[in-house]
C-alpha cells in the first residue's frame, strides 16, 4: 500500500463519486484524492465493490411489513443487486484487463530488468576476471621486457668485445698483406734488375760479337760459358719470382683462414651468447727468401 492511502481513504473518495452520480473507476478515485497509484487503488477499489451491496442493504432496511412482501421485496432487492454486480462487472472488465496487462508489462519490465541486471553482473564479473588476466600478462610481459633488456645489453657488450677482436685480426690481416705486397715489390724490382742485367750481357755479347768476329774461334768458348751462366741468372730470376708469388698466395690463403674464423666465432657467439669465445689467433708470417742476383757475365 501506497503511503497515505489507506481503504478508509478510497471508501470515502468511492462514496462520493457515487453520491454524484459518477462510476468509481481507478482514475477518478485517484483523482478524487490527488495520491496513489493504480496498483494500490486496484485492489482496494474491488475491496469496495464486494462491501457495496452490503452497506447499501443495512442503510435501506425497511420497517415491519408483511412476511409476503418482505419476501417480495427481498427478493426484487436481490435481483436489482443482482443485475447491478453484473452491470459493473461488464464496465469494471476492461478495467480489470487493462490493469492486469499493466501489471503483466510490468511483471516482465521487472524480469527483464532483474535479467539485464544478472547478464550486467556476469559481464562485470567477467571484465574483471579479464582486467585481472590482462594485468597479470602486463607484469609478466613487463618483466620478460626487463629480462630481455639485460640479454640484449649482455650480448651487445660480447658483440663489442667480438668486433674489437676482429678489428685486431683484420689489422692482421692488413699487416700481412702489407707485408707481402712489400715482398712483391721487392721481388719485381729484383725481377727488373736481373732483366736490366740480361739485356746489358746481351748488349755486351752483340759488342763483342762485333769486335771479336775474328777472334770467334778463341772466345767461342768464353761465350758459350757466358750463355750458360745468363741461362742459369734467367732461371735464378725465375725461381726468386715464382717464390714471391707462392708467398703471396700462402699469405693471401692464411688472411681468408682468419676471416673466416673470425666469422665462426661470430656465428658460434650467436648460437651461444653465454659460451666464452676463444681468442682469434693470427695466421703465422712466413717470410720467403730473396733470390740471389745472377752474376754478370
Amino acid at each position: 500500500m501506497a503511503k497515505g492511502v489507506s481503504q478508509q481513504d478510497i471508501s470515502q473518495a468511492a462514496d462520493a463519486l457515487l453520491a454524484a452520480g459518477e462510476r468509481p473507476t481507478v482514475e477518478r478515485v485517484r483523482l478524487a484524492l490527488g495520491r496513489g497509484s493504480p496498483n494500490t487503488i486496484g485492489p482496494l477499489l474491488e475491496a469496495w465493490w464486494s462491501q457495496l451491496a452490503q452497506r447499501l442493504a443495512q442503510r435501506l432496511a425497511l420497517p415491519a411489513v408483511p412476511e409476503a412482501v418482505g419476501e417480495a421485496f427481498a427478493q426484487v432487492w436481490e435481483a436489482a443487486l443482482a443485475a447491478g454486480q453484473a452491470r459493473a462487472e461488464t464496465v469494471v472488465a476492461p478495467e480489470r484487463a487493462a490493469l492486469a496487462d499493466v501489471l503483466a508489462k510490468a511483471e516482465t519490465a521487472m524480469a527483464n530488468d532483474r535479467a539485464a541486471r544478472a547478464a550486467l553482473e556476469t559481464q562485470l564479473a567477467t571484465a574483471k576476471g579479464e582486467a585481472e588476466a590482462h594485468y597479470a600478462a602486463l607484469v609478466m610481459s613487463d618483466q620478460r621486457n626487463s629480462d630481455l633488456q639485460r640479454q640484449v645489453a649482455s650480448q651487445q657488450a660480447e658483440l663489442q668485445a667480438l668486433s674489437l677482436r676482429l678489428d685486431a685480426t683484420l689489422a692482421r690481416h692488413h699487416s700481412v698483406v702489407q707485408q707481402a705486397e712489400s715482398e712483391r715489390a721487392a721481388a719485381a724490382t729484383e725481377r727488373e734488375a736481373l732483366q736490366a742485367h740480361g739485356r746489358q750481357t746481351e748488349d755486351r755479347a752483340y759488342a763483342e760479337v762485333d769486335r771479336l768476329r775474328q777472334e770467334i774461334k778463341v772466345t767461342k768458348a768464353q761465350l758459350a760459358a757466358q750463355a750458360r751462366e745468363h741461362a742459369a741468372a734467367l732461371r735464378t730470376a725465375e725461381q726468386s719470382l715464382r717464390a714471391a708469388h707462392v708467398a703471396q698466395h700462402r699469405a693471401e690463403r692464411e688472411s681468408a683462414a682468419a676471416h673466416a674464423r673470425a666469422q665462426l666465432l661470430e656465428r658460434q657467439r650467436a648460437k651461444s651468447p653465454a659460451a666464452p669465445t676463444k681468442k682469434a689467433t693470427s695466421p703465422p708470417r712466413r717470410r720467403t727468401a730473396k733470390s740471389k742476383s745472377a752474376p754478370d757475365a
